[in-house]
């Protein structure tokens, strides 16, 4: 949690009672050019939890018109679960434009054998000699996403390797001297430290469609069985071009939580 404060240009507000107590809080973040503004909305159930939701999303998106762009939209990302958030959403006028899921596998099984491509074998990174050529192949693996957006080698190195950070898990496939895939792992997820995360799965263009990323993310199962942990998590967009939600199903893994996210102009 402590890391999304650090955040360049996070607007948060926070939702205070009569008595002092925090009812919620509501972040927000903007992207190419102050042209889609991001809003995550968070409010602990109570007697008033609906009208603090709409006041803080309210209070964002007057923010939000005060900098944005023409043609600006702003956004919610809403759990499908949050009965909350999809009924705010919906009253002000948003409607859903895309999914995500976050996906899991339980490790406690029996796990498939990675087969990889002819020339193709997989090492472990190492720190200082990779740094930057990892940077590159994960930025060039992740630019065909939907509304991609590139981050500095600052940035990327910032996010990258906070903590918990483990070397040993950063997964490489390569071809020769070149990098053909990632799988960045980290050793916990949210704080369940049962649990590893895949925090970046993807492989440059010339290896697609090769079984690359079957491969490393079989690899990944295994290296994060072997240090103890009793299932493997990741996110991914639903609408991923590169049809990874099928990929991880075949692998095993099953979604275990949607998210929704809404959208509308910001001139509505």
């Amino acid at each position: 949690m402590r890391s999304w404060f650090d955040v360049p240009d996070l607007a948060m507000l926070v939702a205070e009672l009569p008595g002092g107590e925090i009812a919620g809080y509501a972040d927000m973040t903007e992207q190419a050019g102050r042209t889609r503004f991001w809003i995550d909305l968070r409010v602990a159930p109570g007697e008033n939890d609906a009208a603090v939701g709409d006041a803080l999303v309210g209070a964002l998106e007057a923010r939000a018109a005060e900098v944005a762009a023409p043609g600006a939209v702003v956004r919610l990302f809403v759990s499908s679960t949050d009965a909350l958030g999809v009924s705010l959403a919906r009253e002000r006028g948003y409607e859903v434009f895309r999914h995500s899921f976050q996906m899991r596998i339980d490790l406690d099984g029996e796990l498939a054998e990675p087969m990889w491509p002819d020339g193709v074998a997989v090492r472990t990174y190492v720190p200082g000699a990779d740094d930057e050529a990892v940077y590159q192949a994960q930025q060039e693996a992740f630019e065909d996403g939907f509304e991609s957006v590139p981050h500095s080698y600052d940035e990327w190195r910032k996010w990258s390797f906070r903590e918990p950070f483990d070397p040993s898990l950063w997964l490489l496939a390569v071809d020769g001297a070149q990098i053909a895939g990632v799988c960045l792992c980290r050793p916990e997820a949210g704080g369940e430290g049962e649990l590893g995360w895949i925090a970046a799965l993807g492989v440059r263009r010339p290896w697609r469609r090769r079984g690359v990323a079957r491969a490393l993310l079989l690899h990944a199962f295994a290296e994060l069985r072997a240090r103890g942990k009793v299932g493997a998590g990741l996110g991914v967009d639903g609408l991923n071009p590169t049809g990874a939600v099928q990929l991880y199903e075949r692998a095993g893994m099953r979604v275990v939580r949607r998210s929704d996210h809404y959208q509308k102009p910001l001139d509505a």
